[in-house]
C-alpha cells in the first residue's frame, strides 16, 4: 500500500471521532493539544503541498536539522519538510496545519543564514467525516516591508482534498500559490528551472511549548520559527477578505505593504513597481483571467493610464523613496 493511501485510510479510521476522543483513542498525544500524533501524522500526509524548487538553487533542498540541539544544526540538505497541527480556536471540527521548508542559507538579496519559511492549511471534518481544506496561505517575507505572502479558497487553486503545487523562489525561498505571483513581489523573487520537490519526510515538531522529534531547535533565538508556530495565519479578518472576492482570486494577505512595495520595485528602474503601485488592491491574482491569458498587467493597465504618461516623474520620484527606504528595508 502506498503511503498516500495508507494515510487515507488512517483519516478516513480516525475521522469519525470528535478530535478530543481521537486522541483518546489513538496511542500517544505527544504535544498535548489535543490531537492524537495519528491523525496529525495523516492529515499532514494527505495535505502536504507539492513543492517547485529551483534546479540551482544555491542551498540546495529544504534541510533536515540534528535532533536534541538547543541550536539549528543542518543534518542534510535532503528535502525533509517539517510539519504542525493543532485545533483552530472556538472551532473544534478545524485544525490548522504548518508546512515548514527550512533552509541552510538565505543567499539572495539581503541573504543570511538559516531560513525558515512555510504554507499553511485551514481543514475541516466534512459531514462525511472526511476531511477538507477551507483557506491555504502561503509566506514570502514575513514580517518585512517586502511581505508578500498570499491567502486563497482551496477551491480557487484546486486544493481541498489534497495540497496544492507550491512554488519556492530561488535563493530567498519565498513560498507562492501561483508561479505567476512569484514575480509579482518586491523581495526579487524567480522561480525559473523549477523542478517537483521529493520530498523525504514530513517530520511533525508538535508545539511550541511541547515540541517534539527532537526539535528543540525549533525555539533557537536564530531565526523565527517559534514565532511563526505560535501564530494562526487564518485571523478573522482575512478570512472575511478571502470570502468578499471572487472565487477566482487569490489575494494578499497584508495589501496595506503594497504601495510601499512599488517605490521599493521601482528603485530597480523597472515598470514593476509602478504597476504595483497602480493595482494596491486585495487582489494578487485572479486565475480567471490568467486562464485567458488576461493577468493582472490589463488591470494595472486600466488603472494606471495618468501614470504611464507621467512615468518619468514617477519613476524618479519613487527612486529617491526607495532609496530612502533602502537602509531600513528587511527581506526574509
Amino acid at each position: 500500500m502506498s503511503k498516500w493511501l495508507f494515510a487515507a485510510a488512517l483519516v478516513f479510521a480516525i475521522a469519525a471521532l470528535p478530535i478530543e476522543a481521537a486522541a483518546d483513542s489513538a496511542a500517544s498525544d505527544t504535544d498535548r493539544d489535543g490531537i492524537s500524533d495519528a491523525l496529525e501524522a495523516a492529515l499532514l500526509a494527505q495535505f502536504a503541498p507539492k513543492f517547485l524548487v529551483s534546479v540551482d538553487d544555491c542551498s540546495g533542498l529544504p534541510a533536515e536539522f540534528v535532533s536534541l540541539q538547543s541550536k539549528p544544526v543542518v543534518l542534510s540538505d535532503n528535502g525533509t519538510i517539517y510539519g504542525q497541527a493543532f485545533p483552530r480556536k472556538g472551532q473544534p471540527d478545524q485544525v490548522e496545519l504548518h508546512f515548514y521548508h527550512l533552509w541552510r542559507t538565505d543567499c539572495g538579496n539581503m541573504g543570511h543564514n538559516l531560513d525558515a519559511e512555510h504554507v499553511s492549511a485551514l481543514v475541516s471534518r466534512d459531514r462525511d467525516a472526511s476531511w477538507k481544506a477551507l483557506y491555504w496561505y502561503a509566506a514570502a517575507h514575513e514580517d518585512t516591508i517586502c511581505d508578500d505572502s498570499q491567502i486563497a479558497r482551496a477551491t480557487t487553486i484546486g486544493a481541498e482534498l489534497q495540497g496544492p503545487r507550491i512554488w519556492i523562489s530561488r535563493g530567498k525561498h519565498a513560498s507562492f500559490l501561483s508561479e505567476t505571483l512569484c514575480a509579482r513581489g518586491c523581495g526579487s523573487d524567480e522561480c525559473r528551472d523549477m523542478r517537483p520537490l521529493s520530498v523525504l519526510a514530513i517530520i511533525n515538531l508538535g508545539e511550541p511549548a511541547s515540541l517534539a522529534s527532537g526539535a528543540a531547535w525549533a525555539a533557537a533565538p536564530q531565526w523565527p520559527l517559534a514565532e511563526k508556530m505560535l501564530r494562526s495565519d487564518f485571523d478573522d479578518a482575512r478570512l472575511v477578505r478571502v470570502n468578499q472576492l471572487s472565487a477566482d482570486t487569490i489575494l494578499w494577505a497584508n495589501p496595506q505593504k503594497r504601495p510601499y512595495q512599488a517605490a521599493i520595485r521601482s528603485g530597480n528602474d523597472t515598470a514593476d513597481g509602478v504597476a504595483t503601485g497602480a493595482h494596491a488592491t486585495d487582489a494578487a491574482l485572479d486565475l480567471a483571467d490568467e486562464r485567458t491569458g488576461n493577468t493582472l498587467a490589463r488591470a494595472s493597465n486600466n488603472t494606471g493610464n495618468g501614470l504611464a504618461q507621467s512615468y518619468s516623474g514617477v519613476k524618479r520620484a519613487l527612486r529617491i523613496t526607495a532609496k530612502r527606504l533602502g537602509n531600513v528595508v528587511g527581506i526574509r
